[in-house]
Parts: C-alpha cells; sequence; structure tokens
C-alpha cells in the first residue's frame, strides 16, 4: 500500500508539471495512455493520480469530454493584522465557509496557555473548542480557543460556536458585555495534524500558525487562541498604516 500512495504521489506531481509548462485552462489532456507513456509510470497509477488533481480542483472529467484543465480558483485572502470573524473573509472571497470539525470540553490548560490567561493555579478549568473551517468543502483553517468559563461575573457558554454563523469574540462580547481590546501573539511555522484530514496524494501540509492572547480594554487577558492557515488553500496578508509621524 505504501509503494502505490508513493508511485500515486510521484505521478501527480508530474502531471501538475506537465499542466503548468505545457496546459492553459481550458485545454484537455491528451487519454491517460499518453499521460502513462509521457511520465513513465502505468495507466492505473495515471488514472489514480488524475482523480488527485480532480480532488484538488486542478482538472475536470466529463464523460464523452476528457480531462479538461481548470482555471485555479482565487484563495480565501486573510489578514494577519485585522480581526475579522474567519466565515466572513471567506465569505468575502466570494467562497463558502463550513465546519469540517468541532469539539468542546473542559480542561485544565497546559503551562502555556495558563500563563497566557494568566491563571491563579494548576488546579484552574477553562473551556476548549476546537474547529476546524471549510474553504468550499476544502479544510483551511483550524481554530484552537481556550477561554475564561466565568468572564465579568457572568458564565461563558460556548455551545453556540458548533453553527459555523458564529464568531468567538463577538459571543464573548454577547454574553460577557466585555469588549475585546487587543490581540497580541507571534507567528510560527508548522506542519498540519490529523484535524486538517489527510492530503489524497500524502504530501504534508506547510501551515502558518499565529497562537495569540485576547485582551479587554482593561488589560485583562480572557481568551488565548491558537490559529493555523493552510496556505495551500489560503492566503495570508499584512496590513501596515502610515501617518504624518510615521509607521503606525
Amino acid at each position: 500500500m505504501t509503494r502505490l500512495r508513493t508511485l500515486r504521489a510521484q505521478a501527480a506531481e508530474e502531471l501538475r508539471a506537465l499542466i503548468a509548462a505545457d496546459y492553459r485552462p481550458g485545454d484537455r489532456l491528451p487519454p491517460e495512455a499518453e499521460l502513462a507513456r509521457r511520465i513513465g509510470l502505468s495507466r492505473n497509477t495515471v488514472r489514480e493520480a488524475v482523480a488527485i488533481l480532480v480532488t484538488d480542483g486542478l482538472v475536470e472529467r466529463r464523460w464523452g469530454v476528457g480531462t479538461t484543465v481548470l482555471a485555479p480558483a482565487p484563495p480565501a485572502s486573510f489578514s494577519v493584522t485585522d480581526v475579522i470573524p474567519v466565515k466572513e473573509i471567506i465569505k468575502s472571497s466570494g467562497r463558502e465557509p463550513g465546519l469540517s470539525h468541532w469539539h468542546l470540553a473542559s480542561v485544565r490548560p497546559g503551562p502555556e496557555v495558563a500563563a497566557g490567561l494568566d491563571l491563579p493555579g494548576d488546579d484552574s478549568e477553562t473551556w476548549y473548542v476546537e474547529r476546524v473551517f471549510t474553504v468550499d468543502g476544502q479544510p483551511a483553517v483550524r481554530l484552537r480557543d481556550w477561554c475564561l468559563k466565568t468572564i465579568a461575573g457572568r458564565t461563558v457558554d460556548l455551545t453556540p460556536l458548533r453553527d459555523v454563523e458564529v464568531d468567538f469574540i463577538g459571543l464573548i462580547r454577547d454574553q460577557s458585555g466585555e469588549t475585546l481590546h487587543r490581540m497580541e501573539g507571534k507567528i510560527q511555522a508548522a506542519l498540519a495534524g490529523d484535524a486538517f484530514g489527510i492530503r489524497p496524494d500524502d504530501r504534508p501540509v506547510p501551515l502558518v500558525q499565529i497562537t495569540q492572547t485576547c485582551f479587554t480594554g482593561s488589560g485583562s487577558a480572557i481568551g488565548y487562541s491558537v490559529v493555523q492557515f493552510d496556505t495551500e488553500i489560503v492566503d495570508l496578508t499584512l496590513r501596515r498604516a502610515f501617518n504624518s509621524a510615521g509607521l503606525q
């Protein structure tokens, strides 16, 4: 099975290179037998590789027509400086948001999260919610949020986050009356875990990871988040503003 997956992945990569070099959107690919001859692999392996490219949205197969190269869909563009709900960013890119994974639990967070939330002791518990947002059905953004169970004397209920239309920041504001003032964190590189699913050709998925703490206007930390972006599906942008005094 491992050998089959390796050949299938190899064929998919070679077909991608072939398409990039010789074909444009709307062009039809040669029959599978011809493709197999050109890349030096079996017809069955090429057929499975073409199926991978169909899943990736690179080509389309239609009965009686053949395999046609598709124009790449524009990626959803995320700003790492603007605080906008994930589903709104996906919608603004003309794509359809969804949730492929949802999990909520009461947990004792690890040292890094506990320090970020300034928790008083090792026995403190928080809410932990994990969601994977999809872009047109493809897992693209993984969010993991740790949140205080009580904010401003009010109990927090995160179960509404199972709905893709509900965003974390808005929910906290509505339930606690607190408005988040700023988010601070760091940007790192990472590789996808199981929550993103496995690529049909078993390729590792490069991610950009943002770890951040959410603060209220009074400086209280009420939420800690880890956000991972699949860089093959979404673009990340950075926006900085200038004024008369210089960079803001």
